[in-house]
């Protein structure tokens, strides 16, 4: 698949997915989850100071399950206690700082963190690219460890299982394809690479370290004579560090007219958690990536 629209037409679900957004106390946000993109997929529930919720769905013409919650901290734990009462198909953060939401995600006794690691994944669908990429991680893990890439990349393979890719082609991204013994990350993509090919062979197609150029141009594996499944046909693409994803990331949207779709991975549930400066196209893409990746 190319384009958002073609993942958002071959979605189907027997049943509406509960989407639970945490302190949905501003209208922007509500109107998000009745984005008629998906809002026929979706069973809202909002959390937050009821009255101002009450008000704000009578203005806009919404009707939704509405959980009273004051407060950054209240909201938030709320939404997590939904989740492990399951009741809530995944979250999304609403008009709350980032802190206090992740804070009760990650609490050791209550909190919906399962893998350790939470990471942040974008698909995007890129004009000059044959297919939707994934990219990761631009958005939560700093400097991840060569056993953190590896979660990330589970990740990033578990949501293109779930948008229907069976057996995804991973590179992992350096400045050249060569192992440079002063370039740690070069280093640990070759490592990652021969342990992946030995753990998990059937998880997917992966190459490192490997340019950007390498992974998504054909045409430049051609002229280098580089023969590997993943050159330019990359489904997933994973970086050093968080600068070089982040920089990538907006590098598409920006320059070269991506779209964008962001999901947090790692806990019980999916989490969107989008940017004040999203649009509404990136957050209802954002909720139709994290409706695919709710279902079991």
């Amino acid at each position: 698949m190319k384009k958002f629209d073609e993942l958002l037409a071959n979605f189907s679900s027997d049943k509406k997915i509960r989407i639970g957004v945490v302190n949905a106390s501003d209208e922007v946000i509500i109107q998000s989850v009745f984005n008629p993109k998906v809002q026929k997929y979706l069973d809202p529930v909002l959390i937050g100071p009821k009255a101002t919720i009450a008000d704000i769905l009578e203005k806009l013409g919404y009707s939704a399950t509405v959980i009273d919650a004051n407060g950054e901290d209240a909201c938030a734990e709320k939404g997590v206690e939904l989740v492990k009462e399951g009741k809530i198909d995944f979250l999304m953060k609403g008009h709350i700082q980032t802190r206090p939401f992740l804070k009760a995600i990650v609490n050791k006794e209550k909190g919906i963190a399962k893998s350790g690691l939470l990471s942040h994944i974008a698909l995007n669908e890129i004009p000059a690219y044959h297919k939707l990429l994934l990219t990761t991680d631009g958005g939560m893990v700093l400097a991840p460890s060569k056993e953190e890439k590896k979660v990330l990349i589970r990740h990033g393979i578990e949501v293109m299982n779930k948008i229907g890719v069976e057996k995804p082609k991973v590179g992992l991204l350096a400045a050249a394809e060569v192992v440079n013994p002063k370039v740690p990350a070069t280093i640990e993509a070759q490592e990652i690479m021969e342990e992946f090919q030995k753990e998990a062979p059937d998880s997917c197609f992966i190459d490192g370290p490997l340019s950007l150029d390498l992974s998504l141009s054909k045409e430049v594996a051609e002229i280098k004579h580089y023969d590997s499944p993943v050159a330019g046909d990359a489904d997933i693409v994973v970086g050093p560090d968080i600068t070089t994803m982040n920089v990538l990331g907006k590098s598409l949207t920006i320059l070269a007219g991506a779209k964008m779709a962001g999901i947090i991975m790692g806990a019980q549930v999916p989490i969107v958690m989008t940017s004040r400066g999203s649009t509404e196209e990136e957050k209802a893409y954002s909720i139709l990536v994290a409706m695919y990746c709710s279902k079991g």
